[in-house]
Parts: structure tokens; sequence; C-alpha cells
């Protein structure tokens, strides 16, 4: 590894720790997959100085450092290491703090509550019951065999917490959930450890009940700066993490572009992928692959359920993904489960064309019913799915550069200070 801190595992893909270290303080931080057999060899050789772990090796490592916090003895895991100045490797356990914090960001008193924490023999929840214990939390680890299981839930509808320690709703299997939360009758939070992507299954649930929820980004972030603080010494603050954190959530969370077909949704998303360096995908494109044909000429053959069907298959795939531009066709917002799939990793933006200034030729919808009708039946839909409205300016590079500057989509990195 090029740099001296990294993150240890067996199949790393797409993590956000490289950007986390690198936005906390500039550090330099590296990716190294290893299979079981190297474990040990990489953690006896000198290229390092402090490593993150992941699944499946934090029981591994354990056995392998010369001495271990009381944090990480007490959960029986490590997930930190680092070289200390005589030589030897002490091992601790970050993921404390980490969702520690991300309790913090809830806002309100936990001591004398009660929670559920779904997963809560897992290593995650082992965490999650043990931070919950030490703030005063009365709370009953939930799995699918053990003393307590799912079929037991309803013995515990009145509780205050409701944590997701599982790896349901993660992507690409998303949206999902591990429960309803409609069975509990007096939820003041849920958590959800899982932050890809950025709303769950489970906080999308939540939204909807008027719930207040947090995903796991915070506890990622949280725990990456108590590793840094473990490598380096550097201190950070509530206010550092919560910046960091909006950072990664404008970078990763993809974004979305609705409106009346014609509206120009295809050559704004091209400028905006432009602008952002980001990829640009036009759903109705994507579908056309799927179905080796156009959308107009399967309209025509198939008829327009078939189509909606199709059409939300595609935006499935695509809303599991982050850091994309996604030109949406003008029907997508027929179908209520598409704004889910959409809104769990994006930010969905309306672009707001004049009636008059839309054709319908080629578009056997708008032939079909006229665009004034489409309007009148779509345009409040498009409303309530919008996270922002962009009304179309003067060209596509006017109306991308508005949307661009309104999310204030620019990504900086702080100097190194370790």
């Amino acid at each position: 590894m090029a740099a001296r801190y990294g993150l240890i595992g067996r199949t790393l893909g797409h993590s956000y720790s490289p950007l986390i270290h690198k936005l906390l303080s500039g550090l330099d931080y590296d990716l190294v997959e290893l299979e079981p057999e190297d474990v040990a060899p990489f953690l006896a050789g000198d290229t390092w100085d402090g490593l993150n772990v992941t699944i499946p090796y934090k029981k591994t490592v354990t056995a392998l450092v010369d001495e271990v916090s009381p944090v990480a003895e007490r959960l029986g895991s490590v997930n930190t290491v680092v070289r200390q100045t005589d030589g030897t490797l002490l091992g601790d356990n970050t993921d404390y703090a980490g969702f520690s914090l991300l309790l913090d960001t809830l806002g309100i008193d936990l001591m004398g509550r009660s929670a559920v924490v779904l997963g809560g023999h897992g290593g995650a929840g082992t965490t999650c019951m043990a931070v919950l214990a030490d703030r005063g939390v009365e709370a009953q680890a939930i799995s699918r065999s053990g003393p307590v299981t799912y079929d037991d839930l309803h013995q515990y509808c009145d509780v205050d917490l409701v944590v997701n320690a599982t790896p349901v709703g993660m992507a690409p299997a998303c949206p999902a959930a591990p429960v309803d939360l409609a069975r509990f009758n007096n939820l003041a939070a849920v958590v959800d450890i899982v932050y890809n992507p950025m709303r769950t299954g489970l906080l999308l649930q939540a939204e909807r009940l008027g719930i207040p929820a947090v995903s796991g980004l915070a506890m990622l972030v949280g725990q990456a700066a108590a590793a840094q603080t473990r490598f380096c010494g550097t201190s950070f603050s509530l206010d550092d993490i919560a910046s960091v954190c909006q950072r990664i959530a404008q970078r990763e969370q993809n974004i979305v572009l609705i409106g009346m077909p014609g509206a120009g949704k295809t050559r704004v998303g091209q400028q905006i992928a432009r602008v952002l360096e980001r990829a640009h995908v036009d759903a109705d494109w994507e579908l056309e692959k799927r179905l080796d044909t156009t959308c107009s000429e399967f309209i025509t053959t198939h008829g327009e359920e078939a189509f909606r069907v199709e059409e939300t298959a595609t935006l499935r795939s695509l809303g599991a993904r982050s850091g994309l531009v996604i030109s949406c066709g003008g029907g997508c917002v027929t179908r209520p489960e598409n704004y889910d799939l959409m809104h769990q990793n994006g930010i969905i933006v309306l672009l707001d064309r004049k009636l008059e200034e839309l054709s319908s030729k080629g578009r056997p919808l708008s032939e079909r019913d006229g665009v004034e009708a489409l309007a009148q039946a779509r345009i409040p839909l498009y409303r309530a799915w919008a996270d922002m409205i962009m009304p179309s300016q003067s060209t596509a590079e006017a109306t991308a550069r508005g949307i661009v500057e309104h999310l204030e989509l620019n990504d900086t990195a702080t100097a190194s200070t370790c």
C-alpha cells in the first residue's frame, strides 16, 4: 500500500472510507483486500502505521495484536489497529464511538427509554447493544434464531426506538426493510446503521410515518474520526463530522430529473454530468436496451401498462446505484412505487417548463392524450415528488448550472493534519 493508513478486508468493493478520511483531514488512505492466509503476514509487516479492519477479519485480528483496548475486549472484536511507538500492535474498536455519535444526532434523551435491536446478536448488533446499555436504554436483541425472534416482536410494540443492525436494505438489494414500522405504536426514533442507500426501506417508512430517523452514515464517519484520533491524535467536533456527512451525501446521492415529456431532462442531465464529472443515465435509453426496441414502439405494440412495469424494473436497478445523474421518463410518476426507488438514494429535481414549449411529436402518450391533459394529471405528482423545482432557463447549460449552484455541489478536501 502506498499510504501508511488503510482498510483491510476480503472484498471491499465501493468503500466510502478513503473519501471520508480525505474529507476529515486530507489523510491518504488505501483499500487493501487480503485473503485469510495473508492477514497475519500483512500485520507483521512494516508497510503501515494504522489500519481499519472490516469483515471477515475483526475476530481474526483480535488474536493477532499485542494489546486490546477495554472497549475492544468488551465487544470481542477489533476494527482499528495502530502501531505503537515501541512497535507493538494495539487493537481498538471505534464502532462503539461511531454508534454513540450516531445516537447523538437524534437529539433526544435516551435515558430510561426502551429499544429493539434487529440483529442484536451479530457483530454490529453487539456494539449497538453495548452503547444503548451504557446510555441507560433497556434494549432487546432480536434475531432470526435465538431466545427472542422476529415472531416475538408483537411483545415489543411499545418500544421507543428501533435499531436495524442487519444488512437488510443495503444496496443493491434495496429498498427493503426487516420489519414493518406500522406495528409499533410509540416510536420516538428509528436508527438504521446501513448507509447505502442514504434512505433505506426502513427510513422511507419512518419518513412516511413522520418518525425521526437517521442512517448509518454518521456512524461510519464517526468511527473513522475516532480511528484518525488513534492514528494521528487529531480530534474532531460534531460539526466536523456533520460537515463530512453532508458532503458525502451530496456527492453520493443521485441527481434525478423528472418532468413533462419534452422538458429537456436528457440535455440538462448531460450538462449536469459534464459539470460534476459524473455518469449520466437516461432511463428511457436504458429501458430501450432492455426491451431491444424504442419506448414508443413498445407502448404502441404492448400498451402503456406493460411499459410501466418494465420502466419500474429499470428504475429499480438505477435507483440502487449512487453518484449518477438520472433523466427519467415523463410518466415515471404514474407508479407510486417508483418514488421510493428514486428517493432512496437521490435528490429529485423537477424541470418546470412552460406547456407551450413542449412538443408531442414522436411521443405516443402526448399525441394520444394531449399535452394539457397529461400536465393536469402529472404536474401535481411531479411537485409532490420534487426536492427542488428548477424553472427551465434559456439553455440546457444555464438550467444545469442553476441546479448545481442550488444544490451546492462542490467537493473540496482539507490538507492533511496527520
